[in-house]
């Protein structure tokens, strides 16, 4: 969700709450306005009577007195004398329905007579007649407020974030290896400049890094091949030799181990390069043609052990992979097949538009299914394998955007690789 979204969203949130706070405040004063206006016509009409009372004239026939009820009474105390107010529901005859009664109470004293004056209203509250007008009046201003929140913040915050939106491509087109350091525009924004500068920095740092290891692998590696296949020679050489039977067995552990070495050197070089290749998505590979191809070169291998394989190829398959690594990736897996199987065992390989399965007979692997994917992880600890095959299959995947997964069952050892989708 982008970030101007998220802020629409949170002001709506909060737009609605202080809209309903403010509508149950505008609720509340309006019935109280109404209560206490009504009271102060009533207290009006109650001093209206008192005066005619005062005038000693007959009015208990005039209109003013239709709701006010007058009483003559003895003994009042001052105590007794506070206005009372009474606010109640109450029914109606006249308009045959509940409704809201205000009494007020008043004790007048007229020539040193006391009277209790008690007068009537009924209240009109804003639930009978503005509750609907106060919810539409709210509903509009809360929709006209979101919408334009929606269109201010999608203008507003095109222009305030233009330069965070650039920072975001150039990392987006920031390649490790690129020659070229990362450029950013300066913003107005103090800010986006801090954050502009500190990518650059970091970039470039990174990028001095990753020569510096590159060039030390690629060092390394060169470097170590010329003294081991030096020694290798020599020890062939003695090996050739007149020498003693422990000296020969010796010789030839050695000269194992420095083929071992020269494996896992040669190994992680391809790793190192792979984790760094430059993929061409648009490349496809006739993976049917170099399965078959593949299996034909493996058959001799197989035949030495006495595998037996089965094949199951649908033709014309068209898969986002490098041919070359495309080859390397079917050379480990049915490398693994073959060197993981049991004698007079079998291998199965099946290939479809959307998968390619490998299975193969064996024991069950020595190590957690979720950790054979790692550097240096053997299934088989017993088995002359240096254990990088699988990492190696692993990162070509994930280059292209395949997924590889293994599983064990039933003394079947199963490798399959999903194919990413082709893009138009």
């Amino acid at each position: 969700m982008k970030l101007n979204y998220r802020y629409t969203i949170a002001y709506a949130v909060i737009t609605f709450f202080v809209l309903s706070i403010g509508f149950a405040i505008v609720y509340a004063a309006l019935s109280r306005s109404v209560t206490q206006t009504t009271i102060g016509k009533l207290r009006h009409l109650n001093e209206v009577v008192a005066a005619q009372l005062r005038s000693g004239r007959d009015y208990s026939r005039h209109p003013s007195r239709a709701h006010v009820q007058v009483q003559q009474v003895e003994g009042l105390t001052p105590a007794n004398r506070g206005d009372q107010v009474q606010v109640r529901d109450e029914w109606d005859s006249t308009l045959q329905s509940m409704v809201t009664a205000v009494r007020l109470t008043t004790y007048p004293v007229v020539r040193g007579q006391y009277y209790i004056v008690t007068s009537k209203a009924v209240v009109v509250e804003p639930s009978d007649v503005y509750l609907t007008g106060l919810v539409l009046v709210f509903a509009w201003t809360f929709v006209f407020l979101l919408a334009l929140v929606v269109i201010l913040s999608e203008v507003i915050s095109w222009r305030i974030l233009k330069p965070f939106n650039a920072i975001l491509r150039g990392i987006q087109r920031f390649q490790l290896g690129q020659p070229t350091t990362l450029r950013l525009e300066p913003s107005r924004t103090a800010e986006f400049n801090v954050l502009s500068d500190f990518l650059v920095t970091m970039t470039t740092r990174a990028q001095s890094d990753y020569q510096g290891l590159k060039e030390f692998s690629e060092n390394a590696s060169h470097e170590l091949q010329t003294p081991i296949a030096s020694i290798k020679a020599k020890i062939e050489l003695l090996i050739d030799s007149d020498l003693s039977e422990k000296q020969l067995l010796m010789l030839t552990a050695m000269h194992d181990e420095l083929e071992r070495l020269a494996k896992i050197n040669q190994s992680l070089t391809l790793l190192a390069k792979l984790e760094h290749f430059e993929m061409h998505p648009a490349t496809l590979t006739d993976l049917s043609t170099l399965v078959s191809a593949t299996e034909a070169a493996f058959a001799d291998l197989a035949e030495m052990k006495g595998l037996r394989t089965v094949q199951h190829i649908t033709p014309g398959v068209q898969v986002p992979l490098d041919a070359a690594l495309a080859q390397l990736l079917l050379n480990n897996l049915l490398s693994n097949a073959i060197r993981h199987n049991l004698p007079n065992g079998e291998v199965r390989i099946l290939l479809s538009t959307s998968a390619l399965l490998i299975e193969n007979t064996g024991n069950a692997p020595s190590t957690p299914v979720n950790e054979l994917f790692g550097r240096f992880k053997k299934g088989n600890a017993a088995l002359d394998s240096i254990g990088i095959g699988l990492a190696i299959v692993k990162r070509i995947c994930e280059l292209y955007g395949h997924q590889i997964e293994y599983t064990y069952a039933d003394g079947w050892h199963r490798m399959r690789v999903v194919f990413a989708p082709v893009s138009a």
